[in-house]
Order: C-alpha cells, then structure tokens, then sequence
C-alpha cells in the first residue's frame, strides 16, 4: 500500500496489479428531514463524511485471471473498514476492466448519471466558444449572459453549488474552491471549463463542459429547473449499451447507520449477505428510531435460532442492496414499517 496525497494505491511488489483508491468528503443528510421550518435545507442540515472512491484498476493481461485482483480489492476493502470510512464507491464502473468484479464484491448501483446537451437553441457552439475565450456573451434573453467561470469565483460557485443540492438529495460529494480549481485543469487540458449564466451578476446556474460540442455537458446545476431546461437538455440514460452509472457499497456498518433514522421506533430482522466484510454478514435485528440506527448480530445464519419463527428475517438482503436501498435507488418491501424509515438518499453524483 502506498499513499500520494489523497490517493492511496494496492498493489504487489512487481505490480502486476493495482486498484487506486480516492478520499473523497461527502455530505449525508441529517434525518430527520426538516420539517416546519419555512426555508429550504441548507448545508447546516447535512453532515460531512469520508468515503472511498476506485477510481483505477488494472492487471498485466498475463496475470489476469490469477485472483490478484480480489486480492487488492479485499485490501482496500479492509483498509477502509479498520478506519471506519462507511462507503466505498465505483465511478462509471463500466469503463474499468472486470465490471462484473464490483458486483462479486457487494457493488451496486445507487445512480444513473443523465445523458446532458446543450440546447443550442439558446446557446450556440459559436457563443460556447467566445465564453471559453473570456468573453461575456449575451444571451437572446434579456440581462441574462454565459461566460466562463474565474479562479476568484471558485469558491463562490462551490457555495452556489452545494446550497442547491442540499435541497433535493441526502447524499452527494462536497464542492470546495479547490475541487473546482482541479476540475477546471482538467476540463482546460481538454479544451472544455466550467460555465455559468448570470443574470444582473447573479448567478443563475452552471455546468462545465470537456469540449466545445454541444454533447460535452456534465455536472449541471441551476437554481430553478425551469431555467436549466431553458439551457441544458436532458436524457435519461439508456439501458443498453453505456450505463454511465455509479455503484457503491456499505464498508463500516455502524457509521453507515448512525446516519439513518425512523419515525419512531422501528425493529426489523434482516439477513444480510457481504461476501467480504464478516461483521456486515449475518442474522440482524435492526433497531431504527429518531437518532438513527443500529444492527445487533443475533446469531450465524444456519442456526436454530434462526429456525425459530420469531427470528427469521423480514428481508434477505446482499449488501448492495440495503446500500441501493438507503439511496433510496430500489425498495425493499413495502410496508409501513419501511415506508417510516428516513433514507440518506436520493444520491446526486454527477462527477466524482
């Protein structure tokens, strides 16, 4: 294992394999939601964790096939358990070899990225490129213009951004300046950057782009939806062939949890599968109220405990699944017990 900043590689001696593993600060919902209040959630409302990002995997083609690979991914697995990070997770994993390997490990998806393209009906190519250049470019409809975002106004952008997510999604990745001071290199290095419409200077929404067609949007975000359909069309994504999807995994059960909570108080045994962390795999009861949540192990499947009626589980689970659940992405069972629980999700993770 190595560490360069907040990257952390596995791999063996002659590196033969390697699984590159990223920190990455999010923000959870705190539960219960906000009720009565008279304003929408704010940043006060959430609370910020570290997760775990795979960003790259990789084998040498005459080593594939030997389990080198579950053997890094077990490691980081591992690591990021002992140091309680509660969720790991897999960006577009559809562009990493061995996508079937994620789902062997308890992955699953929990979003779907939408397919974005800018609606040149108010905003050309043309105009895309003189904003890149540094030009403010006024736009068909009065007081409002595109330009390119400056360094001085990373951090305000970062505030605008997390402001309007925490009104609609329990989980997604923090913005800072500095985030977007590296998004914007990158997005330079491709001829691209990041792109906001003001009105009167003030900003009513963005989105960057990693070229200049019209199909190189992603990471959109407008204070109304009205005004982002009125600039950025979007697609859902289609089910065959790409899936620009992220997956993701419970690691740290307990800092998980904490992080759910009930309308009152809910009890509910549940089984669930983890092929890789023991203390995720087994017989639960899981204990919901208003602040949180908790599994106590009850006892190892196969039991006679578990034979006993009063034992055995409402719902069998893997876990991906109860993490697909907890962002809200699939439901478990319909019942009122499930429908009082307050979930983290929906997730918002357009780019990672």
């Amino acid at each position: 294992m190595m560490k360069k900043g907040d990257r952390i590689i596995f791999s063996d001696e002659e590196m033969c394999s390697r699984l590159e593993l990223v920190s990455r600060a999010a923000a959870l919902r705190r539960n219960p939601p906000v009720s009565g209040a008279r304003r929408f959630p704010c940043m006060a409302d959430v609370e910020r964790v570290e997760t775990g990002l795979i960003s790259a995997v990789s084998t040498k083609e005459e080593h594939r096939g030997k389990g080198l690979m579950r053997r890094r991914m077990t490691d980081a697995l591992a690591y990021l358990d002992q140091t309680r990070v509660p969720l790991c997770l897999v960006e577009d994993p559809g562009d990493l070899p061995g996508t079937d390997l994620f789902g062997r490990f308890g992955f699953q998806t929990i979003y779907d990225r939408p397919h974005y393209a800018l609606n040149t009906e108010t905003i050309s190519a043309e105009m895309l490129r003189r904003a890149a250049a540094g030009e403010t470019v006024r736009l068909d409809i009065p007081d409002l213009t595109l330009q390119a975002a400056a360094p001085a106004e990373l951090l305000s952008l970062a505030h605008f951004v997390n402001a309007r997510l925490c009104r609609s999604y329990g989980f997604f990745t923090v913005r800072s300046a500095a985030y977007y001071e590296c998004e914007q290199s990158r997005l330079l290095a491709s001829g691209g950057n990041l792109f906001q419409i003001m009105e009167n200077g003030v900003r009513k929404g963005c989105f960057a782009c990693t070229g200049n067609g019209a199909d190189s949007i992603r990471e959109v975000v407008f204070d109304q939806a009205f005004d982002k359909e009125c600039y950025i069309l979007t697609a859902k994504a289609e089910k065959s062939g790409r899936n620009p999807a992220v997956m993701a995994r419970i690691v740290h059960m307990p800092e998980m949890l904490k992080h759910v909570t009930g309308n009152g108080r809910i009890t509910i045994a549940i089984r669930v599968h983890d092929p890789v962390i023991a203390e995720n795999d087994g017989l639960f009861r899981w204990y919901i109220d208003g602040q949180g949540s908790r599994m106590e192990r009850v006892d190892e499947p196969g039991t006679e405990q578990e034979k006993d009626a009063s034992m055995r589980p409402e719902v069998t689970v893997t876990i991906g699944e109860l993490t697909a659940f907890l962002f809200a992405y699939i439901q478990l069972k319909r019942n009122t017990k499930f429908d009082s629980i307050y979930l983290t999700g929906p997730a918002w993770l357009d780019d990672l």
